[in-house]
């Protein structure tokens, strides 16, 4: 039988968190990072966490950061010495250079669970530790075996499709079924991201816990295929936009060709006459670009958060706006580019602000039952290799 279980307390997320009072600290790890080359940006990693978690409140209760900063700095370091060894090798054994690619590459899914394992352990709320555990077989499946099977059976269709049209020999037969192609691989990609989004998130939600109280997420890979697909026609507007833009100049590079100009010269000042487009169709496919990039991180963001519960008393909830947030980011774009990067205090507050005013937890908030873990981790170097190398799948 369903448990009635009823979500009518609402709990906002309060950051209290300001600017000018960041900025300082910002600036002050900047400094002491480059003072001492770099040794200083494990204690301005904590410090920065330290802040953001404790000007975090929920319920009148805030968040707390507990990595210690020579953990941290022990995991840069010995990922500073793997890279010095791996150019060593490359410039010693070019030959190793490959087999010491696909050993690290091996090493990513289990690398990127161990760094969401120790960020779980470091973060806490009244006193009680986040934990996450996972198998490393269905990491691998994750992040690795399942989006390279639906690539290949994606490549094997539309490669058969197109090996038919090309047996027929008809040129309109071609065109159409180069047409079809081209629709179904846009498809394929589609459906191949939203699933992998959809496995990614249920890796990480389903095996984090809170204390020994754990998450659940049902998250539908339909969903997922939907919102991606919906982001991909979102662009193509702009991409035909574009297109129209920069059309005209192949249209007349290809008749000058046709008509024998082969003058490097002369085709350069053809394509000197459509700078004004090409620059306006990059500015298109850019913004057009950030629009999209703008809806999948809302849309996913509000329907993950929709979905995900605390034991069977607490939910989370996220009312992002599209038009709220591609503006918010654009703007904090502008702030850091027209300050040469001094406003990015100011950029990642405002942040940090938006994501907390339209977040909640909706139930019970006591958590009476919640007992805490024992768990700790010793090292933050799988951590370090994530944020190095930037590894984190889309989470």
């Amino acid at each position: 039988m369903e448990k009635n279980t009823s979500y009518s307390q609402r709990h906002p997320v309060i950051f209290h968190g300001s600017a000018g009072e960041y900025f300082s600290i910002w600036l002050v790890n900047a400094l002491l990072t480059m003072v001492t080359l770099g040794i200083y940006s494990a204690w301005a990693t904590v410090r920065r966490r330290r802040y953001f978690y404790g000007n975090t409140e929920i319920a009148g209760d805030r968040f707390d950061y507990h990595a210690r900063p020579m953990n941290i700095l022990i995991g840069r370091i010995v990922v500073f010495i793997g890279l010095v060894l791996f150019f060593i090798i490359s410039f010693v054994s070019p030959s190793l250079t490959l087999l010491s690619l696909l050993a690290f590459f091996t090493l990513v899914p289990w690398i990127v669970i161990r760094s969401w394992r120790y960020n779980a352990l470091m973060s806490s709320f009244r006193g009680v530790r986040f934990n996450y555990h996972c198998r490393i077989g269905r990491a691998y499946w994750t992040m690795y075996l399942a989006p390279v099977l639906m690539i290949l059976a994606l490549v094997v269709v539309v490669g058969l499709i197109v090996s038919v049209g090309v047996a027929i020999g008809n040129i309109s037969t071609t065109l159409i079924v180069g047409a079809v192609c081209f629709i179904l691989y846009l498809v394929g990609l589609a459906v191949i991201q939203g699933i992998v989004a959809a496995l990614n998130y249920d890796l990480y939600i389903n095996n984090m816990a809170f204390g020994q109280l754990s998450f659940n997420a049902d998250l539908s890979k339909k969903a997922f295929i939907k919102m991606v697909f919906i982001s991909f026609l979102i662009i193509l507007p702009f991409l035909i936009v574009a297109g129209l833009l920069i059309g005209s100049m192949f249209a007349s590079i290809f008749y000058a060709t046709t008509m024998g100009v082969n003058d490097p010269e002369m085709l350069g000042n053809i394509m000197g006459g459509y700078v004004l487009n090409i620059f306006l169709a990059y500015l298109t496919i850019l913004f057009g670009g950030l629009v999209s990039s703008a809806y999948v991180v809302v849309v996913i963001r509000n329907y993950v958060f929709g979905q995900t519960r605390l034991g069977d008393k607490l939910r989370l909830k996220s009312t992002l706006s599209t038009g709220a947030f591609l503006a918010l980011t654009l703007t904090n774009t502008l702030i850091v580019i027209f300050t040469l990067g001094l406003g990015t205090p100011i950029a990642e507050i405002r942040l940090a602000s938006y994501l907390a005013k339209c977040t909640e937890l909706e139930g019970d908030i006591s958590l009476n039952e919640v007992m805490a873990h024992h768990d700790s981790a010793r090292t933050a170097i799988a951590e370090e290799v994530v944020s190095a190398f930037d590894l984190n799948p889309g989470i």
